[in-house]
Order: structure tokens, then sequence, then C-alpha cells
């Protein structure tokens, strides 16, 4: 009799199993919202296909067991009006997917979706015009989906954002709750353009979600159902499109509605935790690799990639403090700034070899002017550039004669590379690392030497330190000893290009996180200054081989008009990392 007591009692327990997990694979805990916006009344309008295929991606999802809500064409009323109805159908527990076909722009690191009644001029009309795809996970989350699955196809150079900026920035990471799967049409930061009648990514992602959906194939997981379809669209564009996948989730979810047995759960079958997934050289970082990589640790993932340290989150207080001697009063008010991810920056500042692998490949033009020091004069001269800044390098030296817009492209270029976002780093980003936990005004004390740093030797700064003879050139990138992070060189060398725009005190908008300050706010100097979209001037840090030792402190600001090469200034990457669930 305990026998089959015992014997029912496993059955039954192997049957809500299964009933749960089938439960998971039907259309009743399943939701998704399709919109696609074609029909803008300002500017550029999309092509017909836009629609098109998104009518076929919704009938893919009704076979996948999706209730499917398919809008088309959605002024920004009625885009927040679906949007809400989704969000009053969620139930706790159900699998939600929303899809957007049309134009967006990401602002300060969020991404927002055009109605076709935008009619954005700045940054600030993109917050109003706009809907946050930040928001919209948030709220999903908020009402209980225990999948959330996001599809965006908006990568695109919209007519919006030629009115405030003169290049293109694609979209921004998402910041994803927990148990979310992200798709991307092209890498954050990158636009893509769709040709012929049928856009490459959507033909490939209907016919993936077409497979997954099948009695063969149900075993197929959503996460290496988009990781795959990343390949092949890469492969179907000749290499001008590179999709990017970003995962949270915590469980696996299936296209496939099959009833094939589950995989045996933690609790039913004795399992060994998984050993740590060793970092590979020159290979891009796996899901797994991101969210295991612990602070401090290098990788590299490519051979002409960078070597990348990972920084681990925190706050500190940006700027300096009153009793800080030589401080300017752009460095003011100090204050306290929250990094609130890890992410991962350059162990060096970009090479000129490195930078030279960029140009070669993608036949970039690095122009034939920059402003260098030869004879003592400080001048714009032809003929000179990063492969000739006046003085002999070799590929070990910092890249210099980089403008802000050719530190855009080297990032964008890294990013399509490797399917990861790399992008430069946010001012107050890039003083908490080369303050790496320091107070002082230098990481490694209150005064310097020629020991320390590559700078102007005729000057000096605190007691302690000494003069010497300039050096009047750059020095390799590895030269001098590391910070308490293991970066080399973020005070001297050459200036370092960063996101921001130039505001010439922290009174205006100051961060109090990682955030970048995308409009500038300062005194113009001439009329001349004017560029379009209101960001002129960019944020340079560190210091350089010319300057005088106090533009060396970590809180020093310096900033150079954006398209002016000069022969002190390069660039450092950083990289956002997938976050542990």
């Amino acid at each position: 009799m305990r026998f089959l007591l015992g014997l029912f009692l496993a059955l039954l327990s192997v049957a809500l199993s299964l009933s749960a997990w089938s439960q998971q694979r039907t259309g009743s805990a399943r939701l998704a919202l399709v919109i696609a916006n074609a029909d803008y009344t300002i500017g550029s309008t999309l092509p017909a296909s836009t629609v098109t295929d998104a009518g076929n991606l919704a009938t893919e999802l009704r076979h996948s067991g999706f209730e499917v809500e398919l809008k088309k064409n959605l002024g920004r009323q009625e885009m927040q009006s679906a949007i809400d109805a989704l969000t009053n159908r969620i139930s706790p527990g159900a699998s939600v997917l929303l899809y957007f076909s049309g134009f967006g722009v990401q602002v300060d690191r969020r991404s927002y979706l055009f109605p076709i009644n935008a009619n954005s001029y700045n940054e600030s009309d993109v917050r109003k015009d706009g809907i946050s795809v930040d928001s919209v996970l948030t709220e999903l989350q908020r009402k209980g989906a225990k999948v959330k699955i996001l599809i965006l196809d908006a990568a695109r150079r919209s007519p919006f954002e030629r009115r405030f900026r003169p290049s293109a920035e694609g979209l921004a990471a998402v910041n994803a709750p927990e148990n979310t799967l992200a798709l991307y049409s092209s890498v954050p930061g990158k636009i893509s353009e769709r040709s012929g009648t049928s856009g490459v990514f959507m033909s490939e992602l209907i016919k993936a979600i077409r497979f997954a959906s099948g009695a063969t194939s149900a075993s197929v997981t959503a996460e290496d159902l988009f990781n795959r379809l990343k390949i092949d669209v890469y492969s179907a564009s000749s290499g001008e499109q590179a999709p990017w996948v970003s995962s949270s989730l915590v469980e696996a979810f299936y296209f496939s509605t099959q009833n094939i047995a589950p995989r045996a759960r933690p609790d039913q079958a004795t399992v060994t935790p998984a050993a740590k997934q060793p970092l590979k050289e020159n290979v891009p970082l796996s899901y797994q690799n991101e969210i295991e990589v612990a602070d401090g640790d290098h990788f590299r993932e490519c051979a002409s990639c960078p070597e990348m340290v990972v920084v681990p989150s925190g706050d500190y207080l940006m700027g300096a403090p009153d009793s800080e001697p030589e401080r300017a009063d752009n460095e003011l008010p100090q204050h306290r700034v929250k990094i609130p991810q890890r992410f991962a920056v350059g162990k060096l500042m970009v090479t000129r070899e490195e930078f030279d692998k960029f140009v070669k490949e993608t036949d970039y033009d690095p122009g034939d002017k920059c402003w260098t020091r030869e004879g003592d004069a400080d001048r714009e001269r032809t003929g000179r550039s990063y492969r000739n800044p006046g003085f002999d390098q070799d590929g070990t030296h910092p890249v210099v004669c980089i403008n802000w817009d050719d530190a855009k492209a080297y990032v964008a270029w890294l990013s399509k590379k490797t399917g990861k976002l790399y992008r430069l780093p946010s001012e107050s980003e890039w003083e908490y690392v080369a303050r790496a936990g320091t107070t002082t005004p230098f990481w490694w004390g209150s005064s310097i030497s020629p020991d320390n740093a590559n700078y102007d030797y005729t000057s000096t700064y605190g007691s302690g330190g000494s003069k010497g003879e300039i050096r009047g050139k750059t020095v390799p990138a590895d030269m001098f000893k590391a910070n308490a992070w293991g970066l080399y060189q973020v005070g001297g060398n050459a200036f370092e290009w960063v996101e921001d725009c130039w505001n010439d005190t922290y009174d205006h908008d100051e961060p109090s996180d990682d955030g970048v300050r995308i409009a500038e706010n300062w005194t113009r100097r001439s009329e001349a200054d004017a560029h379009a979209g209101g960001c002129s001037r960019h944020v340079r840090r560190g210091g350089a081989w010319s300057a005088p030792a106090k533009w060396l402190r970590s809180a020093y600001r310096d900033q150079r008009p954006t398209r002016i090469r000069a022969a002190n200034t390069g660039l450092r990457v950083a990289r956002t990392l997938n976050q542990s669930p």
C-alpha cells in the first residue's frame, strides 16, 4: 500500500510539473503588442514594408500562442493607450512581448520611441514626444510580467535627430529588469537602414520565430534563437548589420508551445554548480561571462580591440574641494555622484596601432589638419594627422590628433565588430575611474614629479614636487605606474575625450550618477562658436604632455570644439556590461 501511495504521489508531482510547464508554453499567459509606425507626419516616412513586416511577425507570434494586438501608425496618445491596454491585461506570471518598428533615438543613455506625430527639436522635446523604453519595461515588471521580451527595429537616422545632432547615435542599451530578453536590430549607438521591400533583420526574425515554433525545434530557447539570429543577420547583410542581444533571463523561454519533456528542475535532480566560464582572449564575452566577471578582471574581445578592465559600482565626491590649491570655478561645486552599475574601461588609452587598424579596416578619413606645437608655436597645420602629429611616435603611444567625431566613429566600429556596447565614458565615470577611490588632487597623492606622469616638467604642483625638461611629445601608453584599479595614464600624456557636452560649472544640471550631460551651458566666446544642436564643445580630461602640472589633477576639466584635432588629445573607451540578475 505504501508503495502504491508513493507511486501515486510521484505521478501526481510529475503531472503537476508538466501542467505548469505546459501552461507556460500556451497562449493563456502570453501577450504581445506589435507596433509599426511608418507614416510620420514630419520629415521622412518609412517603407510600406515596415507595416507589412509587422503584420507577418504578428501572425508568427499567434502561431506561438501569443494573444497579439497589432497597431499601425500611432500618434502619441494612441501609442500610450496601446501600451496601457497591454499592461492592464497582464496577470502575474504572464509572458509579455513588445515589438516596435519606426524611428527611435537615445537621450542621456535612455531610448525613446517616436509616435508618428512627433516633432522634436531638442532632447527635451524627445522626452516629451517619445515613449521611454525603460519606463515601459519598469511598468511591465510592476504589473507582474514574469518574462519580458523586447524587440526594437528603430535604430534609424530620424528626421528629428538631424535637428539637434550632427550625427546619429542610435539607441541606448536597455536598463532591463530581471527576466528580460532584449533584441535590437543594431548594436546600441549604431544605426542601420532597411534595403529592398523587406529588411534583412525582419526577414530573418520572422524565419527564426517560425522555425522555433515548430515541433522539431521545440527545445530551442528564445535566448539561443536570438543569439543565432545575430549571426544570420550579419551574414545575410554581408557584415553591414549586427543585431544586439541582452538578457537577464533567469529561466528558459520557448516560442514553441509543443509539450516536449521539460528539463529537470534543480530540486528534482542532483545539480553540480556550473564552474565560472573562462574568459577567452580575442572573443566577445558571452552573457554568462559578463555577469560572472569580477571587479579587476581583464578581457579583450578581438585581436584589434583594446584591453578592458572591469571597474566596480560605487560613489564618490566629484569636483574639487574648496581647500584644493589652484582649483578652477568650473570644478565646483563638489558633489556626490553614484555610479550604479559596474562597467569596463580601457586599461590604456587607445593606441596609435589600435586606431590605425580601425582606419584601415573601414577606410576612415582621419583628416589632414591638426593643432600641433612646433617651434614653440601652437597652431593648426596642414599635413598633420594621427600618422604625423608633429613628433615621433610608434604604435604603443596613445593615438592623438583625434577629434570627438573620430572618437565616436572608433567606438561605433568596436560595437559593430564585437556586437557589444563600446562607448566613450561619461565625465562622471571618467573622474570616478581616474580617482580609483582616492580623494587627493592626483590618484598618487597631493604633489607631482616627473616620475609620476608625462606633462610639462617646467611646472610644479604641491610641496615635494620637482621640475625637469619637457619631453614635448607622447610616451608609450603603459609607461609609469597604473592606479589602484589598473588603469594607466589617467593623468598626463594625452587628454581624453568623454561623452559630455561642455558646461562651465556643475551648477548646470550637475551629474548625480553616470549619466551624460547632452546640452551645453556656457558663455559663448563668439558667434563662430555656434554649433548645430547646442553642443559645439565636448569635455576632455586628464591633462597631457604639453599641460602644466595642475591640469593633471583628477578634478581638472577642459574642453575643445567637437571637430578640432590636437596633438595632445586622444581617447579611452568604456564598455557597458550586462549586470547580474
